[in-house]
């Protein structure tokens, strides 16, 4: 099969012909229609967020079973699924104690990459290739079973694979790690698809102020649209000084950094109003460190905290997310902003570093 290869940092993906062992126990073998060009991604082939090498990357996507390992319950071939990046054991202390997003095996799967028992499926000729868990920059892939979350016929395949990543995590932010409530004010700083998905649940949660800052005035547009109340032009505008003063000097209830910078992690701490919750959707390049004034914290009550994959539990969550999509309150299709071919790869994250992108989308049918 074909797959898009990551050997360097830095370097072009390279689209080779590689071999996909097939799947053992727990685990599937899946075609993929559709696959989210991700930011996180790009941080991996920038060597922001190290990676195994070489590997085959892509996290956000859909796919048809093709084939059930053994031991596999609960799905059958030619079932419709969107895929979870992040395994969940089931059986470990942050599973039992209801935190399956930070999953000690599948956290450990991201950092070596691997499936759960340490060894991968993806091969060229002898060559060992890594996983990104669901390594969607390819036309088939092995995955775990429990990454796996049925979707209905009438779903759209190719906005479906959006919810894998971008919308989890944007919607997981703000219905799971704040929660937003009606009647709060909110400010998601960057724009891009987990920050417009952000804003679309501030909506659908009924946040009566939705103050959306970016540099880009083409994102921002696009907030708007997506239930955006105000904007805010970082290069021009401060965003503290408008959260404040959209919320009589206090402060917003709830700041999303969905960026992943030092500054603008500061900029949401320094939004929130006193006992307010500012929240780090974004990852930061490693050892990036915001500093802040550690007197504000016993005096402010403020809370700076992080949402890894929006708080997730992806077999509920997507399910929500579908229905919430095909009852028209949450917007996806508007949400692709170009479709490639996977030997358009390269091309596609080209668009995503130079901010043409909202969500770009690789199809494979």
């Amino acid at each position: 099969m074909k797959a898009a290869v990551l050997r360097g940092y830095r370097e072009p993906l390279s689209l080779e012909d590689v071999d996909l062992l097939p799947p053992q126990a727990g685990e599937i073998r899946i075609r993929f229609a559709a696959s989210g060009v991700c930011h996180s991604d790009m941080t991996r082939i920038e060597g922001a967020r190290p990676s195994a090498l070489p590997i085959v990357l892509g996290h956000e996507a859909s796919a048809y079973v093709e084939e059930l390992g053994p031991d596999v319950t609960g799905l059958e071939v030619g079932d419709r699924v969107v895929l979870s990046f992040l395994y969940d054991c089931g059986r470990c202390y942050f599973c039992r104690t209801g935190h399956p997003n930070l999953c000690e095996v599948g956290m450990s799967m991201l950092r070596h990459g691997t499936m759960p028992d340490g060894t991968t499926r993806l091969r060229k000729g002898d060559e060992v290739l890594h996983h990104m868990a669901v390594s969607s920059f390819a036309e088939e892939a092995v995955v775990p079973a429990r990454c796996a979350t049925k979707i209905p016929d009438e779903m759209p395949m190719d906005v479906a694979a959006l919810i894998g990543c971008a919308v989890l995590t944007g919607t997981g932010a703000v219905f799971n790690a704040a929660p937003v409530r009606p009647g709060d004010s909110v400010l998601v700083v960057g724009s891009g698809g987990v920050g417009l998905n952000a804003v679309q649940a501030a909506k659908i949660a009924g946040a009566s102020v939705i103050l959306v800052s970016d540099m880009n005035p083409d994102k921002l547009a696009m907030a708007q649209t997506f239930g955006a109340t105000h904007v805010v032009d970082a290069r021009s505008e401060d965003p503290v000084a408008k959260a404040r003063e959209l919320t009589g000097g206090r402060g917003v209830d709830f700041a999303f950094e969905a960026i992943g910078n030092k500054t603008t992690i500061r900029q949401c701490y320094d939004a929130i109003r006193p006992a307010g919750k500012a929240i780090v959707v974004g990852a930061a390049p490693v050892g990036s460190c915001c500093e802040i004034e550690a007197l504000s914290l016993p005096f402010s009550e403020k809370v700076l905290t992080g949402s890894m994959y929006g708080g997730a539990r992806p077999k509920l969550d997507v399910e929500r997310l579908v229905d919430l999509y095909l009852s028209k309150r949450l917007r996806l299709d508007e949400l692709i902003s170009q479709t490639y071919r996977l030997d358009q790869i390269n091309e596609a994250f080209h668009d995503l570093h130079e901010g043409r992108l909202a969500r770009g989308l690789i199809r494979y049918e």
